[in-house]
């Protein structure tokens, strides 16, 4: 190679190195939310053991990435895990965090529900409802969950091939503030001790993990804002990372449900800088709207019922307005509940209607993408700055 050409091959390298240098931080300067911003809940379809194949698994979750999906929030109920004190099955939740991993997708995990050894009233068909009678028992199946699939946990260790994506956040209860998740009547003193020995054993488990307190909800003339309130009454301030809210709101106009969205995250933080915690986020673990309309009987419907063209306007009104505040609201994930369901009436009817609210339907065996996905992607692609690929981790 001559020296005239091999300066111009170095100069056109140079050059070609300068622009690769200056688009990587404009691609970043793109992104507009930080990772995990933009995720799901899972429930039922995915979380409980089906037939379906591990290759089926694998698709929902490359789907999943390719939509945007970043995150998701996983609800395991105790008695599922640990039916007996001390013994432990993992195998459903080693499923869902190994499909999780291997496309980069960061997991929030939910512990809920008493098991019956554990429960203050085990002989009642509802004893999941009352919390455990030592608040010790529960800390200590966190503290497993740490074990496993923490930084250091054996999960890992025993799946070298696995992607290494540790949980980090790990959700105490849901919607403890209603009485058909948490019996006692108030809420907040037995729920706060509970709270503060599950923070313990977790961070014991892993310091720089995050507790979340269990997701706030109103129930009949009592309010998201007052449940944060009667925590931090209770003494919870010192044993929680971030605040969990599940802002359920419904008005004819999609934008009006923002507006009041908003609104209810608003009050949430008002009492949150109020008691000078301003640097704690608040996590949106559940915000959806069912297309049910029509759909259920009279005895089913909750208020959130909406059509296919309404819920699809309320998912991209309420996270571009979501989106837009959240540096001032402190929010660091809104989760659409949910990624899959049937979409098919029948059941209990006290949640009928949000069988009509996935982002997939499953029937028969058979997931299909519906148009509130597309709806769901292309938001989250002006957000974090590109179309993913099976990664959520990598651009297409």
């Amino acid at each position: 190679m001559s020296r005239r050409v091999s300066r111009t091959f170095l100069l056109a390298a140079v050059t070609a190195l300068v622009a690769v240098a200056a688009a990587a931080p404009a691609e970043a300067a793109k992104r507009k939310t930080p990772f995990g911003f933009f995720g799901v809940t899972l429930i039922g379809e995915l979380t409980t053991p089906r037939d379906f194949p591990d290759a089926q698994l694998e698709q929902q979750f490359a789907l999943m990435a390719s939509s945007g999906v970043e995150s998701i929030r996983i609800t395991f109920g105790w008695a599922q895990i640990e039916p007996a004190r001390g013994t432990y099955n993992w195998a459903a939740m080693d499923r869902i965090v190994a499909a999780a991993a291997r496309h980069r997708i960061a997991v929030m995990a939910n512990f809920s529900a008493s098991t019956r050894w554990a429960s203050t009233n085990p002989t009642s068909p509802d004893y999941w409802r009352y919390p455990p009678s030592k608040p010790q028992d529960f800390a200590a199946f966190f503290r497993e969950g740490v074990r496993r699939y923490g930084p250091k946990g054996t999960f890992w260790a025993e799946n070298p091939g696995t992607p290494r994506v540790p949980i980090r956040k790990w959700q105490v209860w849901n919607e403890q503030m209603a009485p058909w998740f948490w019996v006692p009547r108030p809420w907040a003193p037995s729920y706060v001790k509970l709270l503060k020995a599950s923070y313990k054993a977790i961070h014991k488990a892993d310091p720089k993990a995050k507790v979340i307190a269990g997701s706030l909800m109103s129930y009949g003339n009592y309010h998201q804002w007052d449940g944060v309130r009667d925590m931090y009454k209770r003494g919870a301030k010192r044993y929680f990372d971030a605040i969990a809210v599940h802002p359920f709101t419904n008005d004819e106009s999609a934008r009006v449900t923002a507006n009041q969205t908003l609104e209810i995250v608003k009050r949430v933080r008002t009492v949150m800088n109020r008691h000078k915690d301003k640097r704690k986020p608040i996590e949106v673990t559940e915000m959806t709207w069912a297309a049910a309309r029509g759909k259920v009987p009279a005895n089913a419907i909750f208020g959130m019922e909406t059509t296919a063209k309404g819920q699809a306007a309320r998912l991209k009104t309420n996270y571009t307005k979501l989106a837009r505040y959240r540096r001032k609201m402190r929010l660091a994930g809104v989760y659409w509940f949910t990624w899959a369901t049937d979409y098919q009436s029948g059941g209990n009817p006290s949640s009928m209607s949000f069988r009509f609210s996935g982002l997939v339907r499953y029937d028969r065996g058979v997931f299909s993408p519906l148009p509130v996905l597309g709806t769901f992607s292309r938001l989250a692609a002006r957000y974090e700055g590109c179309r993913k690929s099976s990664s959520a981790r990598r651009c297409r």
